[in-house]
């Protein structure tokens, strides 16, 4: 981690030691760049993500929640790739350096860590307005094999690992009384990453990606990347409250759900099934089937179209 005043006291107390000693890590945490061994017969997956407070998450909530929040979201996206977690760098920007909310962090972020198998490999610390964590991460690949948006075919089903919704109907709970746990607030806090299932689907995927936006936002990337139209079938999605709810339409556009969505031809049905029951996944259903055409997402109850609002959470 890069100097600055009082940064190397910081990083010795709450960031040097405690996190998951990770294989081909041949310099980590401490000097101006990590150094990786990267074996030669696999491929370097990267991915970087920003939260920033009272944006994408309360400034006013658990340190702990937020830190393991913040890296399971960015490990995610390695899951959506097929990659093992081998590292990850971490830039924190703070308006003080408060010692009992750093404790508290530190803590969150070294437990997040080991769940999930990933090591520290260093990073930056620095003051500003509001808080600011950056993780960037990174995991290995066989040569020559990933799970990307542009492989939907024509007549392969699409596929989604879990629930949708309890994210983002934990918002108001979670914006209001921060430290609360419910149900939906642990959807929000601690997002199911897919790391074995997507190792997994390396074989039998044609396009994957995880759902931080929402379904039908999400789905449109694999739909434009692809050239296909995805076809969904509403009553087949499943979702925190049922189609009758009046907060149905927002499990299908809030986002920070985590869950795969991903195409696969439907001669891997019974395989994908068995893969589920491997990882003790609690869900993996098909939602639908992708088709030629437009590049679009069609979502249908009946064989009517629906029409929603929105797509999903717009950054900008």
């Amino acid at each position: 981690m890069s100097e600055h005043r009082g940064e190397f006291d910081l990083i010795r107390r709450y960031f040097a030691d405690g996190y998951p000693q990770c294989e081909n890590i041949r310099l980590g945490n401490g000097d101006d760049a990590s150094v990786i061994a990267l074996p030669a017969d696999m491929d370097l997956a990267q991915s970087i993500d920003t939260q920033v407070a009272d944006v994408h998450f309360p400034a006013k909530a658990p340190a702990h929640l937020i830190a393991g929040r913040a890296l399971r979201c960015a490990v995610s996206d390695l899951a959506a790739m097929g990659a093992w977690p081998q590292g990850f760098h971490l830039a924190l920007t703070l308006p003080n350096a408060d010692e009992e909310w750093l404790a508290d962090f530190a803590h969150g972020l070294r437990q997040t860590a080991h769940e999930l198998g990933i090591g520290l490999l260093g990073g930056d610390t620095t003051s500003g307005p509001t808080t600011v964590i950056t993780i960037a991460v990174q995991g290995l690949l066989p040569q020559n094999e990933r799970l990307i948006r542009s492989g939907a075919e024509a007549g392969d089903d699409i596929w989604l690992t879990g629930n949708l919704g309890a994210a983002t109907l934990a918002l108001d709970t979670v914006i209001n009384e921060p430290a609360r746990q419910t149900e939906f607030t642990q959807a929000y806090y601690h997002p199911q990453v897919h790391i074995a299932f997507g190792q997994l689907l390396l074989t039998v995927a044609s396009a994957c990606l995880d759902i931080s936006d929402g379904l039908l936002q999400d789905a449109t990337h694999i739909a434009k990347q692809s050239n296909v139209t995805m076809h969904i079938e509403a009553a087949w999605i499943p979702t925190a409250v049922p189609m009758s709810h009046c907060n149905w339409c927002r499990c299908l556009t809030g986002g920070d759900d985590y869950q795969l969505l991903f195409t696969a031809p439907p001669e891997y049905r019974s395989r994908i099934e068995a893969f589920a029951t491997t990882v003790g996944l609690d869900q993996c259903l098909r939602i639908g089937s992708v088709k030629g055409g437009a590049a679009k997402v069609e979502l249908c109850h009946n064989g009517e179209p629906l029409e929603l609002a929105t797509s999903g959470y717009q950054h900008f």
